[in-house]
């Protein structure tokens, strides 16, 4: 039987009808953590059984299930933000299975910059609609490094911010709210494309 964390329970019902099924697996998987990449279908339906059994919201079990299979794919590179990927046997993850295993429970950030940069450049150019700069924008790092690397967001976040402190790691110069993350250069500078200024 699944324990559910009340925390994640009260930000699922906080989030209401305007969650969509990805949202709804990145807060399980983020928050709920396990020693496993991806989480399992029995704890998704878990969190979708206190919901639906919640008089104050209006959620509908055999749409979750729809929404859960439509949006399911097995592939090992990351397609868009609104596909859920297998990642095992009857287990569920909001990135590819081969992050995992390239990447599970490290939790150096440098690696992630690197690794998305590098290999998954179709993840920062679908992630980063909206200008947020040449970098990996900062929240969606963070949750790949929480989710992939299965530690806490704020421990994360400690890290960023540790590796910002030494420039090692720098944020874009834009005064976007989301600015990319990208590598610094032995100056503690950025390797910013300045092309992009125009």
């Amino acid at each position: 039987m699944v324990e559910l964390d009340e925390d994640v329970l009260e930000e699922l019902q906080h989030g209401g009808r305007s969650l969509l099924i990805e949202d709804v697996v990145s807060i399980i998987e983020r928050n709920h953590l396990d020693d496993r990449p991806g989480v399992s279908r029995e704890t998704l339906e878990a969190y979708a059984d206190a919901l639906e059994a919640d008089p104050d919201q209006q959620f509908d079990m055999e749409t979750f299930h729809e929404e859960l299979d439509s949006r399911l794919t097995d592939s090992d590179t990351w397609v868009d933000d609104d596909r859920l990927y297998r990642v095992g046997d009857d287990r569920i993850s909001s990135y590819p299975a081969t992050w995992h295993d390239r990447l599970g429970g490290k939790t150096d950030v440098r690696t992630y910059v690197v690794f998305l940069q590098d290999e998954a450049p179709e993840f920062k150019e679908d992630v980063g609609r909206g200008g947020a700069g040449p970098g990996i924008p900062q929240d969606q790092l963070l949750d790949v490094v929480s989710v992939v690397g299965r530690i806490e967001r704020q421990e994360a976040r400690a890290v960023l911010q540790d590796l910002h402190d030494r420039g090692e790691l720098v944020e874009d110069a834009d005064q976007h709210p989301d600015a990319g993350v990208m590598l610094g250069d032995e100056d503690g500078e950025s390797y910013r494309d300045t092309s992009i200024d125009g």
